[in-house]
């Protein structure tokens, strides 16, 4: 590791409010499959295991502040409120302002391809640090780092999703426009994590991608995005 890469990592320690004893795990969750492929000595090792923990170890604290918060609550209301705080969208937020996107370790195709601008990456990466603080610090760490994190969206009611997609077929009916097509264009990602990115088709043309952990959240935002296009430009398409 550089001393500039340490120096980053320090400061990233310092945002975290947590000192790792092995900093090297903080810098493996910040290390994607695509350079640690490029490793001639195969001496890195990439965040994919670690994004598998993080998010076993994530999906249960938020459960455990969630039912302490509200022990009798509804079951079916907790497991919506859960699903909100770890898509995708919240994660890849959270990465970007913990300034997770600019310390990604990318190998020099995937820079090249936009790999640093793709917010699943940076969700991919929080949920790796999660693993990377429990294994250091145990537990308590990961939970105290957690329970911080989503203080304030955990003591807010949280605001039904809404239906992009469900709108975006009104708006286009209202227009005389067929209903939208959704395809599947590309699945990446390990098994436990897929990703895919979906484009929505209107008139057979792709008006818009979007990306997420299922086809269904990939759906929505491509339909959030072709909402946005149609907004911008005044008229449905």
């Amino acid at each position: 590791m550089t001393p500039e890469r340490r120096a980053r990592l320090e400061a990233l320690q310092e945002r975290l409010g947590y000192h790792f004893e092995d900093v090297g795990l903080l810098d493996r969750a910040l290390t994607h499959a695509s350079r640690a492929n490029e490793d001639p000595e195969r001496r890195l090792r990439d965040n994919e295991a670690l994004e598998f923990l993080g998010d076993s170890v994530l999906g249960f604290v938020i459960a455990d502040l969630l039912h302490r918060r509200d022990p009798e609550g509804d079951e079916g209301g907790k497991s919506k409120a859960r699903a909100q705080l770890v898509a995708a969208q919240s994660l890849a937020q959270r990465a970007a302002e913990l300034g997770l996107p600019d310390l990604l370790l990318l190998g020099r195709g995937e820079e090249r391809s936009g790999g640093r601008q793709k917010q699943a990456l940076w969700a991919d990466a929080y949920e790796a640090m999660i693993a990377a603080l429990y294994l250091d610090g145990g537990f308590e760490a990961a939970h105290r780092f957690v329970r911080d994190e989503f203080a304030h969206d955990l003591e807010r009611p949280q605001a039904q999703p809404t239906d992009f997609k469900s709108a975006l077929q009104e708006r286009l009916q209202a227009h005389g426009d067929p209903v939208p097509e959704y395809v599947v264009v590309e699945e990446q990602g390990p098994g436990h994590r897929k990703r895919f990115r979906v484009q929505c088709l209107v008139h057979g043309r792709a008006l818009a991608e979007g990306e997420g952990f299922s086809k269904k959240e990939a759906q929505q935002e491509a339909a959030r995005r072709a909402l946005d296009l149609i907004e911008a430009t005044g008229d449905a398409p």
